[in-house]
């Protein structure tokens, strides 16, 4: 069971994250100009592509990669434990984030972290039957680690998301994967 610290330390990461999106409002975040180091993308054939491409965007920083992984209706629903929480005094943690809101604050989360550890275990993920254009991934573990500093940070695992998917079609017509909706039952430690 997650203790009331755990929640707090998630959900000042959130309302963090949630200042940072208000604060796009008066000035758009600016992605970086050069190309990040690191694990280049992978074409999103298939659901778990899609996943190793979010781990590959938190670990380089790479929003615009970030966002080739979201439906235009993406929706990030927060952990059912969090929701209604006010660790910061400012901020109530909503059910859940559209595209735009969970981009802006992932971008300033990329821009403000000293370092960004993200792994998806992806072997448990499964394939879609051939013809389908839905796919759902439940139980999907993630390792997350957030350093604000050298020395202070948070981790987020000891639980699961779930992952629904949807096919689509590139600019070429060929199809690939993304998240339609993501939801958290991951849980904090600071």
């Amino acid at each position: 069971m997650k203790t009331r610290k755990s929640r707090l330390v998630i959900g000042s990461v959130v309302a963090a994250a949630a200042v940072a999106v208000v604060t796009l409002t008066a000035c758009p975040f600016q992605p970086p100009t050069g190309i990040p180091t690191g694990d280049p993308p992978i074409e999103n054939t298939s659901p778990a592509n899609c996943l190793k491409n979010i781990e590959r965007s938190y670990n380089n920083g790479n929003i615009n990669l970030y966002k080739t992984c979201l439906s235009p209706n993406f929706v990030f629903y927060f952990n059912p434990n969090d929701i209604g929480e006010n660790p910061s005094g400012n901020y109530i943690i909503p059910e859940s984030w559209n595209y735009t809101e969970d981009w802006n604050a992932t971008a300033n989360m990329f821009q403000d972290a000293y370092s960004i550890s993200l792994t998806i275990p992806t072997s448990g993920v499964g394939d879609p039957e051939p013809g389908e254009n839905s796919f759902n991934a439940d139980n999907i573990s993630i390792d997350l680690i957030v350093m604000e500093t050298a020395e202070k940070g948070f981790g987020v695992g000891g639980g699961f998301c779930n992952f629904e998917f949807e096919k689509f079609q590139n600019d070429e017509g060929e199809d690939r994967w993304r998240i339609k909706n993501w939801w958290d039952f991951t849980t904090a430690e600071g």
